[in-house]
């Protein structure tokens, strides 16, 4: 019998994946309003998985359209960059593997991946360069070591992150990582959640030191302890909303719940269902989890997860979290007595198949072969005895994968970029490599600096939480287009998480090794993120393309002044309007304001080219009226307009 809180257990996939499609399906939510609802209302994604076979026979190109969509269900990705060739996105649970597992993976890439795969910030491996054809075999050899892609892309719950160094680190109220593997059991392979309204990112950590950017998930479990009955009882408080694409970061809100762990998995899968049957399913932008708690609020959706549960939830203990945070990197003792964990920055999170094969070889020589990847694209290996230690520092590999790397690569990460992901608009991995090799040499060795790079607004790279965020963005120099960045400061996630901040716009990144040099000798992070705080009202400032708004408002406080002479003829501006994010534009020589996010993919309009009286989208170039909001590339979608009105010598925006 099915619970309020799970899936049917009857519509799990088969142990093997090329069995008959699944013929139970689970409960839908809402009704296919968009393309991608469509997609879903025609065919489960997990459906696909029957058809892999025949198609890596036919080749990739016989693949219908939609099913092209649909294989992301199985973790497997077209790229248009690649034309027959795919990404396979691996699910690692907590980020926990061990020696056998890296041993299939480092086989797969070296045999078919062109030699180099990629740790990414979910704690999950990422195969390149794969043919089709080779699909098949290669799914199977993953689940001979215990690994699947499923569920891995579009609108399912992403990989469960959490403390690398669980069950190790002495700064933990308690190892949460079996919290991770449950919930984990729970949704893979179960169609009652294979049908989100969009993705759905969780982490569950006991870890004290913020290693995992809880505020920028859906869902985050975080360490708490709460008084029952007269006694300490450990858990978790619950946070919720939190994103970093779909119009930025949002800082996820405290639900007011303590859960226990024996309870967790069970409550994040009724959060997960609440979305599945209440979230929106129109514009794409506009629909991820966040929005569905800022419309209801966190007494609501309280509320209704304690009607599905069938039961009142526990108000929110104390959090047991420290105001620092960590990266794991390097050798620290664990709580195991004469045990210590090594772990090895992995720059960019780019790995070679050789240096996995050598991982694994490591991992079995000096620990027990376990392995753990962290959300900052690095490695952990545990249990290693104090008797092995020296030798272990001492293996070729640690001089290329370094337990003492310089502080910016330390603290380097960086998404996809443009060489193999659709979305992205400009390079970001190699040249973040570049970049950080040239700063090596100009900056003193010491000082703590964190550089994550974006090369779109989705935010994979997390560059709203560091302390020098790089978001890729098109500019024009002499009239010809580059890549660019704009830059933020000051951003951080944790018990006080501060969105960083936009100083900079459309920096060309051949003027990068002179800017970022400039910022990190002269920029103390920790200073600016306390200055913030304190500008803030309610402890978080919000940075949008275009620029932040000015602290000049309308008499109730929620609309902001924008003066005559403040936004130049053919530019545009972003200014958050009673909340919402809205671009205004000078066109003519008159106003005009439109919804900021790009209704096809979410792209800052406000940071676009305006030609004619239409705005073109930086990120996938698509055309709106700023006059009407009407798209010339796809009429489908128009953008909303809001009414530009004079008031206290200047103007505010209607929305």
């Amino acid at each position: 019998m099915e619970s309020p809180a799970t899936g049917s257990a009857e519509a799990r996939v088969p142990l093997r994946w090329w069995e008959a499609p699944f013929s139970v399906l689970g409960t839908r939510g809402g009704s296919g309003v968009n393309k991608t609802e469509q997609l879903k209302a025609e065919k489960d994604g997990l459906d696909v998985g029957a058809d892999i076979p025949r198609y890596a026979e036919l080749g990739w190109e016989a693949i219908e359209e939609g099913d092209l969509d649909r294989l992301k269900w199985w973790g497997v990705f077209f790229r248009r960059h690649t034309p027959g060739h795919f990404m396979l996105r691996i699910r690692i649970p907590n980020g926990i593997s061990n020696a056998a597992q890296l041993r299939a993976i480092a086989a797969v890439t070296n045999r078919r991946g062109r030699g180099i795969a990629d740790i990414t910030t979910r704690q999950q491996i990422q195969l390149r360069w794969i043919p089709f054809e080779d699909v098949p075999a290669i799914l199977g050899e993953l689940r001979e070591v215990g690994l699947v892609t499923l569920q891995t892309g579009m609108d399912n719950i992403r990989n469960i992150i959490g403390c690398p160094a669980a069950g190790l680190t002495r700064n933990e109220l308690f190892d949460a990582s079996a919290v991770a593997r449950a919930f984990t059991d729970v949704f893979v392979g179960d169609k009652a959640y294979t049908n989100l309204p969009r993705k759905f990112n969780v982490t569950i950590t006991g870890c004290r030191e913020n290693c995992t950017h809880a505020e920028t998930q859906d869902v985050a479990l975080v360490p708490a302890t709460a008084t029952v009955e007269g006694a300490s009882v450990e858990g978790f408080n619950v946070l919720v909303g939190g994103k970093n694409g779909s119009g930025g970061y949002r800082i996820a809100t405290p639900l007011d719940v303590f859960v226990r762990p024996a309870e967790a998995a069970e409550l994040c899968s009724a959060i997960v269902l609440l979305f599945r049957d209440h979230g929106s399913r129109d514009a794409r932008n506009k629909v991820r989890f966040a929005f569905l708690v800022e419309e209801w609020g966190e007494t609501r959706l309280r509320a209704a997860l304690e009607a599905r549960l069938g039961r009142a939830l526990e108000r929110a203990g104390t959090d047991e979290r420290l105001p620092k945070t960590t990266d794991h990197v390097g050798i620290f003792r664990q709580k195991q007595a004469t045990l210590s964990y090594a772990g090895l920055s992995v720059p960019v999170g780019r790995i070679t198949g050789d240096q996995l094969e050598e991982v694994a070889r490591l991992a079995e020589a000096y620990g027990t072969g376990d392995v753990r990847l962290t959300p900052d694209q690095n490695i952990v290996i545990p249990n290693v005895p104090d008797a092995k230690l020296g030798n272990l520092t001492a293996e070729a590999l640690l001089k290329v994968l370094r337990y003492e790397p310089s502080e910016i690569m330390r603290g380097l990460v960086s998404c996809t970029g443009i060489e193999f992901c659709n979305l992205a608009v400009i390079e970001t991995k190699a040249r973040a490599l570049r970049i950080a090799r040239t700063l090596e040499t100009k900056i003193p060795h010491g000082k703590p600096v964190r550089i994550h790079w974006s090369g779109c607004p989705a935010g994979c790279g997390n560059h709203t939480v560091a302390d020098i965020g790089l978001l890729g963005v098109k500019t024009r120099v002499d009239g010809h287009p580059v890549d660019a960045v704009d830059v933020f400061v000051g951003g951080s996630s944790g018990a006080q998480a501060t969105p960083g901040v936009r100083i900079l716009e459309n920096v060309p990144c051949d003027a990068l090794p002179t800017v970022l040099e400039g910022l990190i000798r002269h920029i103390e992070p920790e200073r600016l993120r306390r200055q913030l705080r304190t500008l803030s009202p309610g402890g978080a400032v919000v940075s949008s393309r275009g620029g932040s708004a000015r602290p000049r408002h309308d008499d109730a406080g929620r609309k902001p002044i924008l003066l005559a002479d403040e936004i130049r003829e053919g530019s545009g501006k972003a200014v958050v309007v009673n909340g919402r994010e809205v671009a205004v534009f000078r066109c003519q020589g008159q106003l005009y304001a439109l919804q900021n996010q790009c209704p096809h993919a979410g792209g800052a309009l406000a940071g676009g080219v305006i030609e004619a009286d239409e705005v073109i989208c930086p990120l996938h170039g698509y055309r709106f009226s700023v006059k009407t909001g009407a798209c010339s590339t796809d009429p489908t979608l128009p953008a909303k307009t809001f009414a530009v009105v004079a008031e206290n010598g200047g103007f505010t925006v209607d929305a």
